[in-house]
This record gives structure tokens, C-alpha cells and sequence, in this order.
């Protein structure tokens, strides 16, 4: 026969059993799943709930008209009644969280909530006080702190706001959320103090908070108003967490903020909406119901109509394993409550009213009047589904990396700071021939041996171990902030030598520690014998002795050779990005340089003379070939000319020209007078020998003017002869 509360409660008020109403709340009280007392407004105990006894380990004897401050951690007493004293103001307090004692000493983490009600009179104001176990929750945090503490590198893809104070008014870093936030940049706010961009009032009231942080060296959770970017004030629900050095001063303290405003806002309105809740479920965020042993739900509060998407007033009333995914869950979860009594921290899988699935943690206990009669169940469940969707996402992005890693296409590998391997890429296992299984977690430079043949520092050391002995090992090292980048020669794994370039970068977590450091390893050696054979073309260009000028496709200037300088007057830093036709003399007509540009855009070798202009005035003649310079695809990308400085044998010519013209009218001078020579010889000599003898020396004369006349003139020795009588 199914159990109804509510008629059955209703019943005994309309018959005047106000005692009998009252000893049937207290049966309800006893039974609750969570520890509750009531306490007098001089804080002694009247009343505890068997679920107090439990957990702190008491008889009832034990705890009955002793203060409760007795079982309050001594350092949380102000915590308390300072939450208590709100009551003087408010109807309720909710979300305290402090320490109390259990009989054996140990502390357990609690979630206080109060109201002020009236259990045994109208005339007796008591308080009643829920302490929720949040040990497991608690639990829940420092794993979920440890894991995102592995992915600090993330730090600026999250929306949650966090940043780290140098002391109890300078910012150290903040990542890009608070930023944002806040309007302005990440580098603007690190190191800046909080006057320079918060409000005066908002500055001292966050100092305020941060001092008591430094000073009591332990975690706060407090709630700050702060302008955002837009000037709105929002509230943001913000954990301090103190790091201490090694003297247990406080170094630095980290700071997470969550922007609560609009949810504030929306508990604040679901709050107006509760008054029918009774006080025993106003204190507590999770879902909690009560059902009868057939899972008739016949109480529950506003949570856990939430929780699972549907209507207070519908929820009760409905079966609950109508909101099981697997309903012999229940069946099960039930039979272990009945054998233990109590049951904490079952996690089952729960249907919403739209048929989204949600994992929760149930926490129950039995349901009894004060004859032992079993009524049902009590029940608080916490969903967890975000907890554990951030759990897996939080694998999941750390498996992601390391296959990134594992993919990068560089020899990849990374350590911590104490030097042991933390990973190992598939790249560097084909450059060494060693598994990423042999080397994980090896330290004391393992990671050399595979390169080097012996342990010894290498570049990734000098981020964690800066030092001038591997500085000399590399040629060109180079830093960049936190990088250092070098070249040096390994052994691969078929003992090959060869050139290699790394660079290795600094890890941070998100405090901004440096946790490690990793390093890329790139095969250089063809580049290298590349980079030679360039440089050797180089020289040659650079040393040689012709003109070399290197354009693009417009002509303006890329590149010159030492020769350009020295035969222009222009320096490389004057000419370079000019056009070449800075040179152009005017001496030569235009449909040259027309032909030219016809020829080199065809992509054909264009050969010609040259008339320029020097820088100081000088014109000179130089005889060009330009050639166009292609790409990979056939694409003209550039022209490169290559000249010669012709002006001496310009002139050259033309003086040799001017001297055989005057050489030419010479011989037609020398043949008359031999004429008239030979004829008088004749005549005049009568000495035959004398006559023969003249005779021949003029035939001879006059073979070589004949031989002149041929071309003699045009060979190596007349030009000798010319140059010796200065002709």
C-alpha cells in the first residue's frame, strides 16, 4: 500500500494533533541523509539527526547541550559566526564551507546551511543547521585542479578567467579570458597593479581580499564585483589558492574567476519561487527527494525538479524509476541502501524529461518513523554530468596532443624539469632507431646518447640549465625569449653524420612554472650542400670580374656585384630597388631597348652594346648579355645581366682605325716619288751594278706597298709597326 505524506500530515493538522504533526516532522528530521542539528541562538546543541551521529562518529549523549563550536576545526570558528550572525539579517544562510571534527580527530569538509525556525514552540527561536559532507566533492576538485594543472598550456582557450598576483596588488599573468573581461590586452595587465585599470573603490575592496589570501596562507572562495570591458559591474565567484615557497611564504596566488552574475540573478528569482519548500531542502544545491518504498516521489525540492527538466509539481507524485535508465538500477541501489542502511556516492545514470541521459552521484538513506517502521527513501543526488564531460575532454585534449607530437614531421621530444623524457614522436624514433617505450621517463641525458654516443648536455638543456659549455657545441645559437635555436652535427641511426638544426622552446603550466621544456631536431644536410654550392656561385659572381646585375621582371635592381660598384660609382645600398634605367645615357636610340624587353619577356638571351651614365656624369660603353631567370613552373621571375666594361677598347679602335687611314694616305704618298725614282735611275746612273742595286730595293719598296695594299696592314705585326713609329 503506497504511503501519502501529504494527506496523511493534512489529516493530522484539520484533527488538532499539532504534537502528533510535530512528532511526525521530527521522524522525518531523524531521517534525513545528511547531518542537521538544531542549535539554540547560544549555539548549544538540542537536537542532532542520526545521519550527525554517523558521520562524526557521537552518541547522542555526546553532543546533546555542548556548544557546537566543540566540534568546529578552531580555525574555522570565525568562519561560523560570522555565517551565523547573517541570520540576524537574513531568514537563511547556505554554502558555508568549513571544517568540523569527527570523534577521532580527523576533519571532514562540510557545506553549512541555516534557518531560523521553530521546532518545539512559537516562543523558542532555534537555528537549524544542515552540514553536507562535501569530502567527495572536495576530492572531486583537487583531481579536477591536478588535471587542469597538466593542461595549463591551455589556459587561453578556456572561458574561465584566471591570473596569478605577485603580491597583494600587482597582477603576474593572466590568461586571454580575464583579459577580455576586463577590455584590455594580456600584455597590458601582466605585472600592472590594480589602480592602474580597476576603479579606486573596486581596486581596495579586491586588495582587502587579496591580503587576507598572503596572510592566513590558506584558499579563499570569495565573490568580487568588478567593471567588465564594457563598464558593466559583474560578480565574479573567484578562488584564491596561495603557492608557498619553500620557507612557507607565500610566493605567488592564483586566482580563478567565473563571471556569476546572471547566474546569481536566476537563483536569486528561482529563489521567491520556494517558499512552499520545507526548511530542510532550502539549504542544499542538489536534488533531493523523498519516496516512498515503491519509488512514489512525495516531497522533493525545487533542484532536483530542475535536474531532471520537469516541474516541481509534476515530479511529485511520478514514479522514479520512471527516470532510471536502466530501472533495475534502482532495484539494485535500493537492496544495498536497505542492507547498509546508507549509501553514499552511487553513481547511476538518470533519464531528464527530454531524454537527455545525466550521471549522478546518489547519496541515500532509509526513510523510518520513530517505531523503526520503514517508510521509504531519502535521498540527495548530485549530477555530475559536466564533471565527468570535463574529465573526458580533459583526456581527450591530452590524448590529442600527444598525437600531435606524435605526428609533428620533425624529430620531436620533450622533458620535465627534472630531465626525464615525457615524450618521444614517431620521427625521432626513425632518426635514432629507438622506440618511444625505450626512452619514456628516462633521465640523466639518455636522450644524448642516441646522437651524440655519450651522455651530455644538449640544446634542450639550456632552457632548464643555461651554460656556456653546450653553447659551444652548436654553431649560431641564437635565443628568442623563451627559445634557443643552433646547428650541429649528429649520428643517425645507420651512423651516418649529419647536419642538423634544432630549436627547443620552454613549458609552462598555467601558473607560468616552468614544468620542462622540448626540443625539434630538422635534417639539414642538403640544404647545407645546397647552401655550399650556392656559395660558391656566389663567389664567383660577387668576385668575379664582370658586371653582374640581378633584376625583377620591371627591371628595378635586386641584387649588384662588387665590380657594378666600383665601375658605376653607386653604392649597394643606393642602387638596390632602382630601375636600370638610371644608366641610360640617351645616348642610344629607343627602339634598342624596345628590341631588348621583345627579346628577354619572349624569354630568348638578348646580346648588345651599352651607352650609361656613371653616378658622377662619366658615360662609359659596356658590351651586355641578359638572360631571364625562371621558376619551377617556367615562370620569368628575374634577369640577370652580365657586362663587360668596353670603353678603352672602344677607343682603342677607334685611334687604330684614325692610324690606318693616315697609314693608307702614306703609301699613296711613297709610290710618285719611287716612280719618278726608278726613272731617273735609269737614266741618270750609268754603273749597271749601281743601277741594278737601286733598282731591286725599289721593287722591294714596292712589294710591301703592294702587300699593304692586301690587307697586311690589318695583322698583329702592323700593328706593332704602328705602334712603334707612334703611327
Amino acid at each position: 500500500m503506497e504511503l501519502d505524506i501529504k494527506s496523511k500530515y493534512s489529516s493530522m493538522v484539520r484533527n488538532g494533533n499539532v504534537d502528533q504533526v510535530l512528532t511526525y516532522l521530527h521522524e522525518l528530521y531523524e531521517n534525513m541523509p545528511i547531518p542537521s542539528a538544531i542549535i539554540t541562538q547560544d549555539f548549544i546543541i538540542e537536537d542532532v539527526s542520526r545521519q550527525f551521529l554517523e558521520v562524526f562518529d557521537y552518541e547522542r549523549n555526546e553532543v546533546i547541550g555542548k556548544n557546537i563550536l566543540t566540534y568546529i576545526d578552531l580555525e574555522h570558528h570565525d568562519i561560523f559566526l560570522n555565517s551565523v550572525k547573517k541570520l540576524d539579517t537574513f531568514d537563511s544562510i547556505s554554502g558555508v564551507e568549513f571544517q568540523m571534527v569527527k570523534k577521532n580527530g580527523s576533519k571532514i569538509d562540510i557545506s553549512f546551511s541555516a534557518k531560523i525556525g521553530n521546532k518545539y514552540s512559537e516562543n523558542t527561536l532555534n537555528i537549524f543547521c544542515i552540514m553536507e559532507d562535501i569530502t567527495y566533492r572536495k576530492s572531486c576538485e583537487l583531481n579536477l585542479e591536478s588535471k587542469n594543472k597538466e593542461m595549463s598550456l591551455l589556459l587561453d582557450n578556456i572561458e574561465t578567467q584566471v591570473w596569478y598576483l605577485k603580491d597583494s596588488e600587482t597582477y603576474g599573468l593572466v590568461n586571454k579570458a580575464h583579459a577580455d573581461f576586463l577590455g584590455y590586452t594580456v600584455d597590458y595587465l601582466t605585472n600592472r597593479n590594480l589602480h592602474d585599470f580597476l576603479p579606486r573603490e573596486v581596486a581596495e575592496e579586491c586588495i582587502r581580499g587579496n591580503k587576507e589570501v598572503y596572510s592566513t596562507k590558506k584558499i579563499i572562495h570569495t565573490e568580487e564585483w568588478a567593471p567588465n570591458y564594457k563598464g558593466e559591474s559583474r560578480l565574479l565567484e573567484i578562488t584564491k589558492t596561495p603557492l608557498l615557497d619553500s620557507d612557507g611564504n607565500v610566493k605567488y596566488v592564483v586566482c580563478i574567476g567565473v563571471d556569476v552574475t546572471d547566474k546569481r540573478m536566476y537563483e536569486s528569482k528561482l529563489k521567491e519561487t520556494q517558499d512552499r519548500l520545507q526548511s530542510l531542502f532550502e539549504g542544499s544545491m542538489d536534488a533531493i527527494w523523498a519516496s516512498t518504498k515503491d519509488g512514489i516521489i512525495v516531497e522533493a525540492n525545487e533542484a532536483a525538479a530542475n535536474m531532471l527538466g520537469c516541474d516541481l509539481r509534476e515530479f511529485i507524485g511520478s514514479k522514479i524509476t520512471d527516470f532510471y535508465v536502466n530501472p533495475e538500477d534502482r532495484e539494485s541501489f535500493r537492496n544495498e541502501v536497505e542492507e547498509k542502511k546508507s549509501v553514499k556516492n552511487y553513481e547511476i545514470k538518470l533519464n531528464r524529461k527530454d531524454g537527455r541521459e545525466i550521471d549522478c552521484v546518489f547519496s541515500s538513506s532509509l526513510w523510518t518513523n520513530s517505531k523503526g517502521e520503514h517508510l521509504g527513501y531519502i535521498g540527495i543526488v548530485h549530477d555530475i554530468t559536466d564533471f565527468n564531460k570535463t574529465s573526458k575532454e580533459l583526456q581527450d585534449s591530452r590524448h590529442l596532443l600527444e598525437n600531435i607530437i606524435d605526428f609533428l614531421p620533425d624529430p620531436t621530444f620533450s622533458i620535465d624539469k627534472e630531465g626525464r623524457i615525457i615524450s618521444w614522436n614517431k620521427k625521432i624514433e626513425e632518426l635514432t632507431g629507438i622506440k618511444s617505450e625505450d626512452m619514456i621517463g628516462k633521465g640523466e641525458y639518455e636522450y644524448s646518447i642516441p646522437f651524440y654516443g655519450e651522455k651530455r648536455p644538449v640544446l634542450i638543456d639550456l632552457i632548464l640549465n643555461p651554460s656556456d659549455v653546450i653553447d659551444s657545441k652548436y654553431d649560431s645559437i641564437k635565443r628568442y625569449g623563451d627559445s634557443v635555436e643552433g646547428e650541429a652535427v649528429i649520428q643517425n641511426s645507420r651512423g651516418e653524420l649529419i647536419n642538423v638544426w634544432a630549436k627547443a622552446t620552454a613549458l609552462y603550466d598555467n601558473s607560468g612554472k616552468l614544468i620542462g621544456a622540448i626540443e625539434t631536431i630538422r635534417d639539414i644536410t642538403e640544404s647545407k650542400i645546397k647552401e655550399n654550392e650556392l656559395m660558391k656561385v656566389y663567389t664567383a659572381i660577387d668576385q668575379g670580374p664582370g658586371i653582374v646585375v640581378i633584376t625583377d621582371i620591371n627591371g628595378d635592381i635586386e641584387y649588384v656585384n662588387p665590380k657594378f660598384v666600383e665601375t658605376t660609382g653607386y653604392s649597394s645600398e643606393e642602387i638596390l630597388g632602382q630601375n636600370l634605367r638610371i644608366l641610360n645615357s640617351s645616348f642610344l636610340p629607343s627602339e634598342i631597348y624596345t628590341s631588348l624587353w621583345d627579346t628577354i619577356s619572349s624569354g630568348s638571351t638578348w646580346k648588345g652594346e651599352f651607352h650609361n651614365r656613371k653616378k658622377n656624369g662619366e658615360f662609359y660603353w659596356e658590351y651586355a648579355t641578359i638572360s631571364p631567370i625562371r621558376n619551377k613552373k617556367g615562370e620569368i621571375i628575374n634577369y640577370i645581366k652580365v657586362s663587360e666594361d668596353i670603353t678603352i677598347k672602344k677607343k682603342a679602335k677607334k685611334q687604330m682605325d684614325e692610324n690606318i687611314e693616315y697609314f693608307a694616305h702614306l703609301v699613296d704618298h711613297i709610290r710618285n716619288p719611287l716612280a719618278i725614282m726608278s726613272g731617273f735611275i735609269q737614266i741618270k746612273i750609268d754603273d749597271e751594278e749601281t743601277k741594278e742595286r737601286l733598282l731591286r730595293q725599289i721593287d722591294r719598296i714596292e712589294n710591301i706597298i703592294i702587300l699593304l695594299d692586301k690587307g697586311w696592314m690589318d695583322t698583329e705585326d702592323t700593328r706593332r709597326f704602328l705602334k712603334k713609329y707612334d703611327l
